[in-house]
This record gives structure tokens, sequence and C-alpha cells, in this order.
């Protein structure tokens, strides 16, 4: 079983892997979750974990499937 701080990490890189794959700002995917900048990187950077309404946001805004943004392996 993965620790929550793996977790957060797995999830928080998870993120940037999208954002910079489809070639958008934190400050464009931000515009469309609804959230700050600064709360983001700290999603990235793994400081913050997101609720799974603000998961559930992060994928609309990334155009992706929540489950794309937890871990391949639990």
């Amino acid at each position: 079983m993965l620790s929550r701080t793996k977790f957060t990490e797995i999830v928080g890189a998870n993120v940037k892997k999208i954002r910079q794959e489809q070639g958008l700002t934190q400050e464009d995917v931000c515009a469309k979750a609804g959230f700050y900048r600064s709360y983001l990187n700290l999603v990235e950077k793994a400081k913050r974990m997101p609720s799974s309404y603000s998961l559930y946001k992060l994928a609309k805004a990334l155009g992706v499937e929540v489950d794309r943004l937890y871990p391949t392996t639990v």
C-alpha cells in the first residue's frame, strides 16, 4: 500500500506531466478549474493533497478522466 506522502507525490507528478504534455501553463489550468496558481503549484510539488472534488475539477480542466491523475499501482 502506498503511503499518503507517496500517493500525493504521484498525483502531483501526474498533474504536472499531463499539463506540460498539453502545453498548458499553471495559469491556464487554474483559469479552467477555478483555482489559484499557488494552489496548483503546491499540488504539483506534493505539498498539498487535493480533495476528491478538486481532483475532479483538475481532471476536467486538463480534459482527462480523473483516474489518469491517480497512481497506476496501488
